[in-house]
């Protein structure tokens, strides 16, 4: 009877132990997932974010996202650039706060250039939770700036890469795409330079050679033609007058039911510029963003065209007098 009833009381104490255990595990585990939970810039819910605002020198930039991207709504509205929002959310996600610089009722705002922040940035998910990062122009000893979330009473260390957000241009949230549209829309191409006319067609799902030479086309290196087009993007939108220009290509494209066209030259600075149609805008181009097109002739797309071709266009579109 005595061996049950200490047996009895040893599994007791063998619950009793393993319960307390248990708790104070759960208890750490809590402990450390509310450090984790406070060292993050946003608490909420940064995956379902569909809004940004940027205040910054008396300008506010917004973007929203839609169905089919996102959209810029001021200071003008245009379509955004999707990679720098998403960018700007995935980083945002990840950032953490350094350290507390100092906390309480009685801080100096001002000595932390936090009275007129250099930057405020608000981020707004779908359930409506909103949170807010106001980042300072002043530094810390390690060069972090400093920063406030929402309208704590704390001022906060952040990563120095907040600051290089701060001074972003708007144009970097502006869609600089050179062509707007799916290259998978692409139905027709020419495109004419000082070699000649590029003139190819998508007939049966293969593109051929719509000109007088009739060359069998290398479908790979067609497309690597439109994925490069695809990807060229503009350094600055051009409002107002363009400069003086020499013609380099212009090229010409029907895209299903529409007819896309650029009108490509170069300064006398030897920065490219394009005037493009559908939606109709003008912009300096990124160097090297359309180099491929400056130079490129038909033969360049044939079956059994050298690699070395390729390279020569974009070396030609870089020598002095191009």
């Amino acid at each position: 009877m005595r061996k049950i009833k200490g047996r009895g009381i040893l599994v007791m104490c063998l619950f009793l132990f393993g319960g307390y255990a248990f708790y104070d595990f759960q208890k750490q585990r809590s402990a450390s997932e509310k450090q984790t939970a406070d060292a993050k810039i946003f608490a909420m819910n940064v995956d379902q974010i569909d809004a940004i605002e940027i205040q910054k020198d008396g300008q506010t930039v917004e973007i929203k996202r839609g169905v089919d991207g996102w959209t810029l709504l001021q200071p003008l509205k245009d379509s955004a650039d999707d990679a720098a929002a998403e960018d700007l959310i995935k980083m945002t996600s990840a950032e953490k706060i350094k350290d507390v610089a100092k906390e309480g009722a009685d801080i100096d705002w001002a000595s932390f250039g936090l009275d007129k922040p250099a930057a405020s940035f608000t981020f707004t998910n779908s359930a409506g939770q909103k949170g807010t990062l106001h980042v300072s122009a002043k530094f810390n000893f390690e060069g972090h700036p400093f920063a406030r979330r929402d309208q704590e009473n704390r001022v906060l260390i952040v990563n120095s890469s907040w600051a290089t957000r701060a001074e972003m241009p708007i144009v970097e949230f502006r869609d600089r795409r050179f062509l707007r549209h799916k290259m998978g829309a692409i139905d027709t191409f020419k495109l004419k330079n000082k070699n000649g006319i590029v003139d190819i067609a998508l007939k049966d799902g293969k593109w051929v050679d719509a000109g007088s030479k009739k060359m069998e086309l290398d479908q790979q290196k067609v497309r690597e033609i439109f994925r490069g087009i695809a990807d060229a993007k503009g350094a600055n939108y051009v409002d107002g007058k363009m400069p003086a220009l020499q013609n380099l290509f212009t090229l010409d494209m029907k895209l299903g039911d529409k007819n896309w066209k650029a009108e490509v030259g170069q300064a006398a600075d030897k920065k490219i510029y394009a005037k493009v149609s559908d939606p109709a805008f003008q912009m300096q181009m990124a160097p090297g963003a359309v180099d491929k097109l400056i130079e490129l002739k038909t033969e360049d797309l044939k079956v059994g065209a050298t690699p070395k071709d390729d390279k020569g266009q974009a070396q030609l579109a870089h020598e002095p007098g191009a």
